[in-house]
């Protein structure tokens, strides 16, 4: 069996577990190392462990707050309100909100930025002539641990040269960290703004999906994953009801979990094998949904919230439905049908999104044992139609939460 060292490649999985003042945290980033070029990169703690290590081996190394990615009060600045100059690009000409993250370069005058840069930057604060950013990278106020999974490990017989990756770089600065309050405050997402939630098509949402598309909306790696991750998160046992269902769930195959769909087109559901019995309902145009008071024991929600317009009512009924201690899962990914989306989801970074869905669970309260997941930079399989457009499968992202 190969051992890892400078003539070798690796297939590892990161995984970044971390705490927040509501809940627990876990990033999974998918790496391939090239050693020659890419194990100067990582941390020492991590590097020493990593030499030697086979295909099998495992460990874990603990950062506290700062020490692998820098933090300083001095990266908190203060600024006038007309520095905050958005582009327009995919956004729409906007006013600062407070917890929301903008790219950098939307604010002016800052001594070697420019317009261009778009790393996350959090507004912390705003009155009447000041807007106050916090510029350090959102993960670097936590302490870490980062667990190293390595699951295969092969010779390499020449260097041709390529790029040399920062793994801990890739997988913690634009992201991790932005889904939750900064220091406790709510986040604005202007979730009492209507505008937030028009979208292009605003025909019934019926009509959209009169005809069945028979399609999956994440590509079969994602799919594993997913299900993967709903094996080691969700119990054994129990009713489940697939919240806006269609051609395929991702819950694990188990004769104990009796699974419900609830979606827009008949003859999808009808040809979801995972599904037990399935009901065709509009929560857009009615959001009370058919079932009675406590009557499951896990709810998910996949792929789907970024098309919800009322998704405080939603998620209120969510809780009638749902028995005390039971689970809600909430699980996007970047993908969705442009014409539908809430514009307020488009307005946001991918990480932002899971503080979108945060923040309506704590807004409507009930809720506690908080977790996110985000699972990242797997290879697209080979067969799957995107494959050449992008060679990553789709991410997950994942928001958990227990009824009160």
């Amino acid at each position: 069996m190969v051992n890892i060292n400078e003539k070798t490649k690796a297939e590892m999985i990161l995984k970044f577990n971390w705490e927040s003042n509501i809940g627990k945290h876990e990033e999974l980033q998918f790496c391939n190392l090239n050693v020659w070029r890419d194990m100067e990169f990582f941390p020492e703690k991590v590097r020493e462990n990593l030499w030697g290590k086979k295909r099998g081996d495992s460990f874990k190394v603990q950062f506290s707050k700062g020490e692998l990615f820098n933090f300083s009060e001095d990266n908190i600045v203060e600024l006038k309100n007309t520095q905050f100059i958005p582009q327009k690009l995919q956004r729409t000409l906007m006013n600062p909100r407070l917890g929301r993250f903008y790219p950098l370069g939307f604010f002016r005058g800052l001594q070697g930025v420019f317009p261009q840069n778009f790393k996350p930057t959090r507004v912390i604060g705003i009155d009447k002539e000041t807007i106050k950013i916090d510029t350090n990278l959102p993960i670097s106020k936590y302490d870490l641990e980062i667990e190293v999974y390595i699951l295969d490990v092969r010779k390499k017989f020449s260097e041709v040269g390529g790029e040399c990756k920062d793994w801990c770089a890739l997988s913690l600065e634009n992201g991790p960290g932005m889904q939750v309050r900064y220091n406790g405050l709510p986040t604005d997402f202007e979730i009492e703004n209507p505008d937030s939630f028009k979208r292009e098509d605003e025909g019934e949402d019926t009509n959209f999906y009169k005809e069945p598309r028979i399609t999956t909306h994440i590509d079969s790696k994602a799919h594993e994953n997913l299900l993967d991750l709903y094996t080691k998160i969700l119990p054994k046992k129990g009713k489940v009801l697939d919240l806006m269902s269609s051609y395929q769930s991702h819950i694990p195959k188990n004769e104990y979990l009796k699974v419900i769909g609830l979606g827009l087109n008949e003859e999808e559901m009808r040809q979801n094998i995972r599904l037990s019995d399935f009901f065709v309902h509009d929560l857009n145009k009615e959001t009370k949904l058919p079932f009675g008071d406590e009557e499951f024991e896990v709810i998910v929600c996949d792929l789907s919230i970024e098309y919800v317009v009322n998704p405080i009512e939603l998620i209120n009924e969510v809780k009638r439905i749902l028995k005390k201690g039971g689970i809600f899962t909430v699980s996007f990914s970047n993908r969705y049908f442009p014409t539908k989306v809430i514009k307020l989801w488009i307005d946001l970074h991918e990480f932002e999104r899971m503080g979108y869905v945060l923040e309506l669970l704590l807004r409507t309260e009930g809720f506690i044992n908080f977790k996110t997941f985000s699972i990242r930079g797997f290879m697209r399989p080979y067969e799957d139609k995107y494959f050449g457009c992008s060679f990553l499968s789709d991410p997950i992202y994942l928001v958990y939460a227990q009824k009160a």
